[in-house]
Protein backbone atom coordinates (compact mmCIF):
# COMPACT_ATOMS: atom_id res chain seq x y z
CA UNK A 1 0.00 0.00 0.00
CA UNK A 2 1.54 3.18 -0.93
CA UNK A 3 2.11 6.07 1.90
CA UNK A 4 -0.22 8.42 -0.30
CA UNK A 5 -2.73 5.90 0.21
CA UNK A 6 -2.54 5.30 3.82
CA UNK A 7 -2.38 8.80 4.68
CA UNK A 8 -5.43 9.31 3.12
CA UNK A 9 -6.96 6.06 4.57
CA UNK A 10 -6.02 7.20 8.12
CA UNK A 11 -7.09 10.86 7.05
CA UNK A 12 -10.98 9.56 5.99
CA UNK A 13 -10.81 7.34 9.34
CA UNK A 14 -10.28 10.03 11.36
CA UNK A 15 -13.06 12.67 9.86
CA UNK A 16 -15.33 9.54 10.51
CA UNK A 17 -14.69 9.83 13.84
CA UNK A 18 -14.57 13.20 14.27
CA UNK A 19 -17.93 13.36 13.10
CA UNK A 20 -19.48 11.53 15.07
CA UNK A 21 -17.67 12.23 18.11
CA UNK A 22 -19.44 15.68 17.10
CA UNK A 23 -22.71 14.40 16.68
CA UNK A 24 -22.02 11.84 19.94
CA UNK A 25 -21.25 14.85 22.29
CA UNK A 26 -23.95 16.95 21.43
CA UNK A 27 -26.91 16.84 23.55
CA UNK A 28 -30.00 16.19 21.75
CA UNK A 29 -33.53 16.95 22.30
CA UNK A 30 -36.56 16.34 20.16
CA UNK A 31 -39.82 17.91 20.45
CA UNK A 32 -42.62 16.00 18.88
CA UNK A 33 -46.40 17.55 18.05
CA UNK A 34 -48.04 14.14 17.13
CA UNK A 35 -51.30 16.23 16.04
CA UNK A 36 -48.98 18.27 13.65
CA UNK A 37 -50.84 18.53 9.99
CA UNK A 38 -54.25 16.87 11.56
CA UNK A 39 -52.41 14.11 13.59
CA UNK A 40 -49.78 12.51 10.74
CA UNK A 41 -47.31 13.94 12.95
CA UNK A 42 -47.86 10.88 15.72
CA UNK A 43 -46.40 8.54 12.72
CA UNK A 44 -43.53 10.10 12.48
CA UNK A 45 -41.72 8.96 15.85
CA UNK A 46 -40.23 6.12 14.58
CA UNK A 47 -38.80 7.29 11.48
CA UNK A 48 -37.46 10.45 13.05
CA UNK A 49 -35.56 8.39 15.59
CA UNK A 50 -34.26 5.80 12.94
CA UNK A 51 -33.15 9.01 11.32
CA UNK A 52 -30.86 10.35 14.31
CA UNK A 53 -29.85 6.68 14.88
CA UNK A 54 -28.25 6.17 10.90
CA UNK A 55 -25.67 8.98 12.41
CA UNK A 56 -25.30 7.99 15.41
CA UNK A 57 -27.29 9.96 17.85
CA UNK A 58 -29.19 8.58 20.42
CA UNK A 59 -32.09 11.83 21.16
CA UNK A 60 -34.50 12.39 23.83
CA UNK A 61 -38.24 13.10 21.92
CA UNK A 62 -40.68 14.43 24.15
CA UNK A 63 -44.06 14.52 22.79
CA UNK A 64 -46.87 17.24 23.49
CA UNK A 65 -50.04 16.23 24.72
CA UNK A 66 -51.63 19.96 24.68
CA UNK A 67 -51.24 23.10 22.80
CA UNK A 68 -48.96 25.48 24.45
CA UNK A 69 -46.70 22.78 26.15
CA UNK A 70 -44.14 22.55 23.47
CA UNK A 71 -42.72 25.78 25.14
CA UNK A 72 -42.80 24.42 28.59
CA UNK A 73 -40.84 21.28 26.93
CA UNK A 74 -38.28 22.92 25.33
CA UNK A 75 -37.97 25.81 28.40
CA UNK A 76 -37.48 22.37 30.42
CA UNK A 77 -35.23 20.65 27.95
CA UNK A 78 -32.87 24.15 28.19
CA UNK A 79 -32.71 23.88 31.49
CA UNK A 80 -31.81 20.08 31.49
CA UNK A 81 -28.71 21.38 29.56
CA UNK A 82 -29.54 20.04 26.13
CA UNK A 83 -26.98 21.48 23.18
CA UNK A 84 -29.95 21.15 20.51
CA UNK A 85 -33.67 21.49 20.65
CA UNK A 86 -35.13 19.63 17.74
CA UNK A 87 -38.85 20.87 16.86
CA UNK A 88 -40.73 18.14 14.54
CA UNK A 89 -44.33 19.73 14.13
CA UNK A 90 -45.77 23.11 12.37
CA UNK A 91 -45.67 26.38 12.42
CA UNK A 92 -47.25 26.47 15.89
CA UNK A 93 -45.34 23.95 17.24
CA UNK A 94 -41.91 26.13 16.02
CA UNK A 95 -43.25 29.44 17.34
CA UNK A 96 -43.91 27.96 20.66
CA UNK A 97 -40.22 26.26 20.76
CA UNK A 98 -38.52 28.84 19.70
CA UNK A 99 -40.70 30.97 22.73
CA UNK A 100 -38.90 28.15 24.81
CA UNK A 101 -35.16 28.78 23.97
CA UNK A 102 -35.34 32.43 24.04
CA UNK A 103 -37.14 32.59 27.13
CA UNK A 104 -34.62 29.91 28.66
CA UNK A 105 -31.76 32.22 28.52
CA UNK A 106 -29.04 29.86 27.06
CA UNK A 107 -27.68 29.64 23.52
CA UNK A 108 -29.64 26.74 22.51
CA UNK A 109 -29.40 25.91 18.75
CA UNK A 110 -32.67 25.01 17.08
CA UNK A 111 -33.24 22.02 14.65
CA UNK A 112 -36.78 21.95 12.95
CA UNK A 113 -38.04 19.11 10.93
CA UNK A 114 -41.12 20.29 9.58
CA UNK A 115 -44.19 17.51 9.46
CA UNK A 116 -47.11 20.25 9.84
CA UNK A 117 -49.77 22.50 7.53
CA UNK A 118 -48.21 24.63 6.28
CA UNK A 119 -44.48 24.75 6.76
CA UNK A 120 -43.83 28.27 6.03
CA UNK A 121 -40.41 29.36 8.19
CA UNK A 122 -39.29 25.45 7.22
CA UNK A 123 -39.47 26.68 3.62
CA UNK A 124 -37.45 30.32 3.86
CA UNK A 125 -34.85 28.36 6.20
CA UNK A 126 -34.08 26.03 2.87
CA UNK A 127 -34.82 22.97 5.63
CA UNK A 128 -36.28 19.80 3.19
CA UNK A 129 -39.78 18.34 4.10
CA UNK A 130 -38.36 14.72 4.20
CA UNK A 131 -37.18 13.65 7.89
CA UNK A 132 -34.09 12.00 6.81
CA UNK A 133 -32.66 15.02 4.99
CA UNK A 134 -34.30 17.39 7.49
CA UNK A 135 -31.96 15.22 10.50
CA UNK A 136 -29.12 15.52 8.37
CA UNK A 137 -29.00 18.92 8.34
CA UNK A 138 -28.73 18.76 12.37
CA UNK A 139 -26.65 16.12 12.07
CA UNK A 140 -24.21 17.84 9.74
CA UNK A 141 -23.92 20.64 12.53
CA UNK A 142 -25.78 23.54 9.58
CA UNK A 143 -26.44 26.12 12.04
CA UNK A 144 -26.36 29.98 11.23
CA UNK A 145 -27.38 32.96 13.27
CA UNK A 146 -31.11 34.35 12.24
CA UNK A 147 -32.55 37.29 13.87
CA UNK A 148 -36.12 36.66 15.89
CA UNK A 149 -39.24 38.88 15.93
CA UNK A 150 -40.49 40.44 19.20
CA UNK A 151 -44.15 41.30 20.06
CA UNK A 152 -45.91 42.99 22.66
CA UNK A 153 -49.88 43.20 22.52
CA UNK A 154 -53.01 41.51 22.18
CA UNK A 155 -52.93 38.00 23.96
CA UNK A 156 -48.82 38.70 24.79
CA UNK A 157 -48.65 42.26 26.68
CA UNK A 158 -45.88 40.85 28.54
CA UNK A 159 -43.93 39.97 25.17
CA UNK A 160 -43.84 36.92 22.37
CA UNK A 161 -41.38 36.02 20.00
CA UNK A 162 -41.96 34.81 16.40
CA UNK A 163 -39.50 33.85 13.72
CA UNK A 164 -41.85 34.37 10.66
CA UNK A 165 -43.76 37.65 10.85
CA UNK A 166 -46.83 39.13 11.71
CA UNK A 167 -50.17 40.04 9.86
CA UNK A 168 -52.78 42.45 10.31
CA UNK A 169 -56.56 42.18 9.09
CA UNK A 170 -57.00 40.15 5.40
CA UNK A 171 -54.08 37.70 6.31
CA UNK A 172 -55.06 36.71 9.31
CA UNK A 173 -58.51 36.36 8.77
CA UNK A 174 -57.74 33.97 6.01
CA UNK A 175 -55.28 31.96 8.59
CA UNK A 176 -57.87 31.54 11.51
CA UNK A 177 -60.64 30.55 9.10
CA UNK A 178 -57.84 27.82 7.40
CA UNK A 179 -57.37 26.26 10.79
CA UNK A 180 -61.18 25.84 11.80
CA UNK A 181 -61.13 23.20 8.96
CA UNK A 182 -61.32 19.93 10.42
CA UNK A 183 -61.09 17.57 6.92
CA UNK A 184 -58.60 20.15 4.79
CA UNK A 185 -55.34 20.24 5.15
CA UNK A 186 -52.13 22.90 3.67
CA UNK A 187 -52.89 24.99 0.93
CA UNK A 188 -56.24 23.62 -0.06
CA UNK A 189 -57.51 24.76 3.44
CA UNK A 190 -56.09 28.20 2.64
CA UNK A 191 -57.57 28.38 -0.85
CA UNK A 192 -61.33 27.91 0.77
CA UNK A 193 -60.97 30.22 3.49
CA UNK A 194 -59.52 32.75 1.31
CA UNK A 195 -62.87 32.51 -0.79
CA UNK A 196 -64.79 33.11 2.59
CA UNK A 197 -62.60 35.82 3.82
CA UNK A 198 -63.86 37.56 0.13
CA UNK A 199 -67.42 37.32 1.10
CA UNK A 200 -66.83 38.94 4.23
CA UNK A 201 -64.03 41.20 3.48
CA UNK A 202 -62.48 42.76 6.71
CA UNK A 203 -63.67 46.64 6.88
CA UNK A 204 -60.48 48.91 6.57
CA UNK A 205 -58.47 49.91 9.48
CA UNK A 206 -57.33 53.40 10.77
CA UNK A 207 -54.07 52.99 11.20
CA UNK A 208 -50.81 54.73 12.73
CA UNK A 209 -48.05 52.92 11.80
CA UNK A 210 -44.66 53.63 13.39
CA UNK A 211 -41.28 52.36 11.96
CA UNK A 212 -37.97 53.54 13.45
CA UNK A 213 -39.33 56.11 15.45
CA UNK A 214 -41.17 57.66 12.09
CA UNK A 215 -44.66 57.48 11.97
CA UNK A 216 -47.23 57.59 8.74
CA UNK A 217 -51.22 57.40 8.59
CA UNK A 218 -53.54 55.09 6.80
CA UNK A 219 -56.80 53.28 6.05
CA UNK A 220 -56.08 49.57 5.17
CA UNK A 221 -56.99 46.04 5.40
CA UNK A 222 -53.66 44.31 4.71
CA UNK A 223 -50.31 44.93 6.33
CA UNK A 224 -47.91 42.23 7.08
CA UNK A 225 -44.15 42.61 9.18
CA UNK A 226 -42.35 39.79 8.00
CA UNK A 227 -38.87 38.53 9.23
CA UNK A 228 -39.57 35.55 6.60
CA UNK A 229 -41.43 36.04 3.35
CA UNK A 230 -44.04 33.07 3.55
CA UNK A 231 -47.18 32.93 5.58
CA UNK A 232 -50.06 30.83 4.82
CA UNK A 233 -48.31 28.19 3.01
CA UNK A 234 -47.56 29.21 -0.67
CA UNK A 235 -48.09 33.31 -0.31
CA UNK A 236 -44.86 35.32 -0.54
CA UNK A 237 -45.68 38.26 1.29
CA UNK A 238 -42.18 39.71 1.80
CA UNK A 239 -40.41 38.52 -1.03
CA UNK A 240 -37.21 40.70 -0.53
CA UNK A 241 -37.30 39.90 2.95
CA UNK A 242 -34.07 37.89 4.73
CA UNK A 243 -33.60 35.65 7.96
CA UNK A 244 -30.29 37.42 9.03
CA UNK A 245 -30.24 41.09 7.49
CA UNK A 246 -31.25 42.99 10.68
CA UNK A 247 -34.26 44.30 9.40
CA UNK A 248 -37.95 43.56 9.18
CA UNK A 249 -40.09 44.17 6.01
CA UNK A 250 -43.26 45.64 6.20
CA UNK A 251 -45.15 45.11 3.26
CA UNK A 252 -48.65 46.86 3.29
CA UNK A 253 -51.88 48.05 0.82
CA UNK A 254 -51.35 51.85 1.31
CA UNK A 255 -55.47 52.29 0.48
CA UNK A 256 -58.05 49.97 1.31
CA UNK A 257 -58.41 47.53 -0.77
CA UNK A 258 -61.53 46.75 -3.40
CA UNK A 259 -63.49 43.60 -3.26
CA UNK A 260 -62.64 43.57 -7.17
CA UNK A 261 -58.71 44.01 -6.63
CA UNK A 262 -58.36 40.91 -3.82
CA UNK A 263 -57.78 38.14 -6.27
CA UNK A 264 -55.14 39.85 -8.48
CA UNK A 265 -53.77 40.95 -4.97
CA UNK A 266 -53.61 37.43 -3.53
CA UNK A 267 -52.53 36.18 -6.71
CA UNK A 268 -49.42 38.01 -7.30
CA UNK A 269 -48.58 36.83 -3.46
CA UNK A 270 -47.87 33.36 -4.97
CA UNK A 271 -45.39 34.53 -6.84
CA UNK A 272 -44.13 37.74 -4.71
CA UNK A 273 -45.06 39.87 -7.34
CA UNK A 274 -47.39 42.37 -5.38
CA UNK A 275 -45.13 45.13 -5.15
CA UNK A 276 -44.39 45.29 -9.07
CA UNK A 277 -47.97 44.44 -10.15
CA UNK A 278 -50.12 46.18 -7.60
CA UNK A 279 -49.89 50.14 -7.47
CA UNK A 280 -51.15 50.14 -3.90
CA UNK A 281 -49.02 47.58 -2.17
CA UNK A 282 -45.98 49.02 -0.56
CA UNK A 283 -42.95 48.33 1.24
CA UNK A 284 -40.69 49.77 4.54
CA UNK A 285 -37.98 48.17 6.21
CA UNK A 286 -37.19 48.84 10.19
CA UNK A 287 -36.21 47.31 13.10
CA UNK A 288 -38.78 48.64 15.48
CA UNK A 289 -42.38 49.23 14.08
CA UNK A 290 -45.44 49.95 15.94
CA UNK A 291 -49.08 49.56 14.38
CA UNK A 292 -51.55 51.45 16.22
CA UNK A 293 -55.99 51.59 15.12
CA UNK A 294 -58.21 53.87 16.10
CA UNK A 295 -60.86 51.46 16.69
CA UNK A 296 -60.26 48.28 18.93
CA UNK A 297 -60.63 44.77 16.98
CA UNK A 298 -57.41 44.24 14.79
CA UNK A 299 -57.05 40.74 13.47
CA UNK A 300 -53.65 39.74 14.43
CA UNK A 301 -51.50 36.98 13.96
CA UNK A 302 -47.82 35.72 14.65
CA UNK A 303 -45.79 32.37 12.99
CA UNK A 304 -49.99 31.57 12.21
CA UNK A 305 -50.75 31.71 15.57
CA UNK A 306 -53.81 33.85 17.11
CA UNK A 307 -52.11 37.16 18.94
CA UNK A 308 -56.04 38.72 19.09
CA UNK A 309 -59.09 39.79 17.41
CA UNK A 310 -59.62 43.19 19.44
CA UNK A 311 -56.47 44.70 19.67
CA UNK A 312 -55.97 48.59 19.07
CA UNK A 313 -52.04 48.59 19.29
CA UNK A 314 -49.01 46.40 18.53
CA UNK A 315 -45.24 46.83 18.95
CA UNK A 316 -42.91 44.60 17.01
CA UNK A 317 -39.26 44.80 16.97
CA UNK A 318 -36.21 42.55 15.73
CA UNK A 319 -33.40 40.81 18.01
CA UNK A 320 -30.18 40.64 15.02
CA UNK A 321 -28.67 37.43 15.05
CA UNK A 322 -30.98 35.81 17.87
CA UNK A 323 -30.97 32.60 17.50
CA UNK A 324 -28.75 29.90 15.97
CA UNK A 325 -30.94 27.60 13.46
CA UNK A 326 -29.69 24.48 11.83
CA UNK A 327 -30.78 24.74 8.09
CA UNK A 328 -30.18 25.05 4.25
CA UNK A 329 -30.07 27.42 1.32
CA UNK A 330 -33.02 29.36 1.34
CA UNK A 331 -34.82 29.54 -2.12
CA UNK A 332 -33.36 32.61 -4.62
CA UNK A 333 -34.50 35.78 -3.71
CA UNK A 334 -37.07 37.93 -6.16
CA UNK A 335 -34.83 40.62 -7.57
CA UNK A 336 -37.50 44.18 -6.80
CA UNK A 337 -37.65 46.47 -9.46
CA UNK A 338 -35.44 49.29 -8.19
CA UNK A 339 -31.86 48.15 -7.80
CA UNK A 340 -31.31 50.16 -4.85
CA UNK A 341 -33.41 46.66 -2.66
CA UNK A 342 -31.63 44.22 -4.25
CA UNK A 343 -28.50 44.69 -2.48
CA UNK A 344 -28.78 42.15 0.35
CA UNK A 345 -27.84 38.43 -0.20
CA UNK A 346 -29.25 35.00 0.59
CA UNK A 347 -28.32 34.06 4.61
CA UNK A 348 -27.55 30.75 4.07
CA UNK A 349 -24.54 31.73 1.38
CA UNK A 350 -22.71 33.26 4.10
CA UNK A 351 -20.77 31.70 6.80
Amino acid sequence: MSRAHDAMRRFTACRFVAIMTRMDGRRICVILNPNASKGRGARSRVRIQKAFMSHGADVRILVTERAGQAEMLALQACGEGYDVVVVAGGDGTVNEVVNGIMRSGRDVSMGIIPIGRGNDFAWIAGIPHDIPSAVSLVARGCAKRIDVGYLEGGLYPQGRYFLNGTGFGFEPSINFKAGEYRHLNGMPSYIVAFFHCLMHLPRPYELKITIDGSPFELKSQQVSVCNGRRMGSAFILAPHAELDDGLLDVVYASRPVMRRQVVPMVLSFFRGTQLEKCPFMAQKRGRHVVVESARADMQIHTDGELVSHEANRCAISLIPAGLSLFCGPSPALRKPRQPSQSSRNCFCTKE
